[in-house]
């Protein structure tokens, strides 16, 4: 999977980014950066350039990164400027949430005994296997584990994610923090790279709670590789999927857009031979190689 977020100053959001969080930086140029953030690759591209309108910070999805100690990378992080809420524990872990210089939501996730039990634990399992050998020696594990959508109609979500997209759900559970008492307010999709999570919200207090929203930003995009964009926007269509227009082709590839019920952004993406013969990509090479 890839992860656009659209960033006010690119030079800014680059200095977060790599002096604060220590994300090693792919192809950057004038108008955009990727970075590879375990199996996903994460893309910052200039919201002006983009005409792409910002707001106050998104409380629209939460991109959580796994580590081995909150503590350890929180206290890396907070030497080199970074400023975290409180750290917080649940039975699904360690917690330490943050925001980038545009208001994008993140965490530090270390993940509980209790929860390596878990179906997803043994996502988390594959994960740090199949990074091992791209470590170098004292570095913190680091890579994008959860993407946390926040959305309120459970059917609508379900229909799409599971019918049209034809994700299988990995696990199903409540809240921990109380965002929803929907028992099965939770679906992880296990979306290669990354576990794509739905998470329904509560009415009324709960919304109020935890102020979270339910409607997709315009200044995040998901995307999903593709080796042959004709032939898998075809399947999706035949499942009723409706995307946004014709494809576009540019130099780093073609792109086909469609929306989630609740406006989340995505694209089916065919990487241009231009980019597969860059950095950017070898890193998606190794991360279609993995044994995930």
């Amino acid at each position: 999977m890839y992860v656009t977020l659209h960033v006010r100053d690119l030079a800014e959001s680059r200095r977060f980014y790599e002096d604060v969080l220590g994300l090693r930086a792919l192809d950057p140029d004038d108008t955009s950066v990727s970075y590879p953030v375990g199996h996903v690759i994460l893309s910052l591209q200039s919201a002006p350039d983009s005409a792409v309108p910002l707001g106050d910070p998104d409380r629209s999805l939460t991109l959580a990164l796994l580590v081995d100690d909150v503590q350890k990378t929180r206290a890396t992080m907070e030497e080199r400027g970074g400023r975290l809420q409180p750290t917080q524990t649940s039975r699904a872990g360690t917690m330490a949430e943050f925001y980038d210089p545009d208001g994008h939501w993140l965490s530090l996730y270390a993940v509980s005994e209790g929860a390596m039990g878990w179906p997803s634990g043994r996502k988390v399992e594959a994960l740090r296997e199949a990074s091992a050998g791209h470590r170098k020696p004292g570095d913190d594990h680091q890579e994008l584990l959860y993407v946390f959508l926040y959305v309120r109609d459970l059917h609508a979500t379900e229909e799409f994610y599971q019918r049209m997209l034809g994700l299988v759900p990995m696990e199903t559970n409540t809240c921990h923090r109380g965002v929803t008492s929907v028992a099965d307010g939770v679906v992880k999709y296990d979306g290669g790279g990354v576990l794509l999570t739905t998470h329904h919200v509560g009415e009324g207090e709960h919304a109020a709670l935890h102020k979270v929203a339910t409607e997709g930003s315009k200044s995040v995009a998901f995307g999903f590789h593709t080796a042959d964009l004709k032939a898998s926007a075809a399947e999706l269509s035949a499942r009723g999927l409706t995307f946004g227009g014709e494809p576009v082709v540019s130099r780093i590839g073609a792109t086909a857009s469609f929306e989630d019920p609740g406006g989340y952004r995505y694209y089916l993406c065919e990487p241009s031979e231009e980019t597969m013969a860059g950095p950017g990509g070898a890193e998606i090479r190794r991360i279609l190689g993995a044994d995930l």
